[in-house]
C-alpha cells in the first residue's frame, strides 16, 4: 500500500515537473516581438547586400513578361535605400546603369512587411491571436488582422492610399522572440485587382561581428480582375555584410 502510494506521488511529481510551461500571453508575446522590430530599426548599422529582383506578369499560369536585375543594394534608413544596377536580365549593365522598367515594381522597404506588422507604432492598428502550441521546431503562431474601425493606417497603392484591410500570419522563433516569416493579405483593394499578397523570410546574419535578423526575400503576388492575369515580383537579399567587413552567414 505505502509503495503504491509513493509510485503515485512520485508519478505526479514526475508530470509536474516534465508537463509545458503555460502559454504565454498573446500581448506579452506581441510586446516581446514589437520590440526586436524596433532594434532592428535603431541598430542596424548600414551595410550591403547582394540583391536579386526578379518582375513578373502571367497570363493563364504562363510567363507573359520577365525582368531580372541584379545590384549591389545598401538598405539603409538614413539617406535612403540605394542600388548600383550590376546586371540585367543576366547582361553586364552600364556604370551608374539605373533600374529599367519592370512588368511590376513594388517600391517596399527593406523591412516594410516586418513594420507594417510589428513596429511599436503600427500595433494599435491591429488585432493578433496566438496559437497557443509552438511546432516542432519551436515556433509560434501569431495571426493579426487590421481593426474594422480604423481608418488611420493606409497603404500606397496603385496611385492611391487605401485604408489597410489586411490579415495574416506571423511565425516567430520561441527562443528568440525573432520573427521568421510573415504572411500577409491586403484586402482594401482597387477595382482593377482581386488578390494581393506580401510574404517576407528572415533569418540570422553576422554583420561587422554582431548579429542580426533581416529579410532574406520580400514577394508580393497579385491577381488581377480578369483571374488569367497575375504578377510576381520577388527581391532577395544575400550575402550582407557592413561597408568593408567579411560577412558570415549563420545556419
Amino acid at each position: 500500500m505505502g509503495q503504491a502510494i509513493a509510485a503515485a506521488f512520485l508519478s505526479l511529481l514526475f508530470l509536474q515537473t516534465t508537463a509545458s510551461p503555460p502559454p504565454k500571453p498573446v500581448n506579452e508575446v506581441v510586446d516581446a516581438v514589437s520590440r526586436t522590430a524596433r532594434e532592428y530599426r535603431d541598430r542596424l548599422p548600414d551595410f550591403l547586400c547582394t540583391e536579386k529582383i526578379t518582375s513578373a506578369t502571367y497570363d493563364s499560369g504562363k510567363l507573359r513578361e520577365q525582368r531580372i536585375v541584379e545590384s549591389i543594394f545598401t538598405p539603409s534608413y538614413k539617406p535612403g535605400a540605394q542600388r548600383e544596377i550590376i546586371a540585367i536580365d543576366g547582361k553586364p549593365a552600364r556604370k551608374n546603369a539605373k533600374m529599367p522598367g519592370l512588368p511590376i515594381l513594388w517600391d517596399a522597404s527593406f523591412g516594410w512587411l516586418l513594420e507594417a506588422t510589428f513596429a511599436p507604432s503600427i500595433l494599435r492598428f491591429h488585432d493578433y491571436s496566438l496559437e497557443q502550441k509552438t511546432d516542432a521546431t519551436g515556433m509560434l503562431t501569431l495571426e493579426f488582422k487590421t481593426r474594422m474601425n480604423q481608418t488611420d493606417l493606409r497603404w500606397p497603392l496603385y496611385g492611391e492610399h487605401r485604408v489597410a484591410r489586411d490579415a495574416g500570419t506571423a511565425w516567430i522563433d520561441s527562443a528568440t522572440m525573432q520573427v521568421v516569416r510573415i504572411e500577409r493579405n491586403l484586402f482594401g483593394l482597387p477595382s482593377s485587382i482581386t488578390r494581393m499578397a506580401a510574404t517576407s523570410d528572415f533569418g540570422p546574419v553576422n554583420i561587422g561581428g554582431k548579429q542580426y535578423w533581416v529579410p532574406k526575400n520580400l514577394r508580393f503576388e497579385t491577381t488581377e480582375r480578369d483571374p488569367k492575369k497575375t504578377t510576381r515580383f520577388v527581391a532577395e537579399y544575400s550575402n550582407c555584410k557592413k561597408f568593408g567587413a567579411e560577412v558570415k552567414i549563420l545556419p
